[in-house]
């Protein structure tokens, strides 16, 4: 069973453990640590949604760096009970929800929900961004929401009138780019 480490905040130095999945591909510590660097301090009312959850680093990492609560969508079954496992270990149950479902699903059955920080990290060589990323900032988006995306094939021109780009980092194949959305 592969680990990942908290880079940082309360939790920091704790380990998430997590299965080895083909699909399962963990941000690396470095854009991790880069990524909290851009969004410390954190809003002590943050409300997080880590929309591919694989095995909840993202989210994880930020509850560790103040958010009050993060919602984790995880459709495989292997993947949701491992975050389940580690949410329980890590004593943040209280400040978490899990659901196993397709991030398509909760988008389109979820209502009245806004969220302060989004986190998109879909699996490789997909398309999802393109398809729900319009749905994210009409239905689950303030002005002001945080929107980190690591996608390498993501064209964000489209979306030039909702969102702005506030950083970028890359590293190997991993290439993530922070946006703030203006409504």
């Amino acid at each position: 069973m592969p680990n990942i480490k908290i880079v940082s905040g309360k939790l920091g130095g704790r380990i998430i453990k997590t299965i080895s999945n083909a699909k399962l591909k963990p941000t690396p510590s470095r854009i991790k640590e880069q990524i909290f660097s851009w969004l410390r301090p954190l809003k002590t009312d943050c409300k997080c949604l880590d929309l591919f959850a694989g095995s909840g680093s993202l989210g994880i990492e930020a509850l560790s760096n103040g958010a009050k609560s993060v919602v984790f969508i995880e459709q495989n079954q292997e993947l949701y009970n491992s975050l389940y496992r580690n949410c329980k270990e890590l004593d943040i149950l209280k400040e978490v929800r899990l659901f196993k479902q397709s991030a398509e699903n909760y988008i389109r059955r979820t209502k009245d929900e806004s969220f302060d920080l989004i986190f998109l990290d879909p699996p490789y060589n997909k398309d999802y961004i393109n398809k729900i990323l319009a749905k994210i900032i009409s239905n689950f988006s303030k002005q002001g929401t945080l929107i980190y995306i690591e996608e390498s094939n993501f064209d964000f021109s489209d979306f030039n009138n909702s969102l702005t780009l506030l950083k970028e980092t890359t590293s190997g194949k991993s290439y993530g780019r922070l946006f703030e959305v203006m409504k």
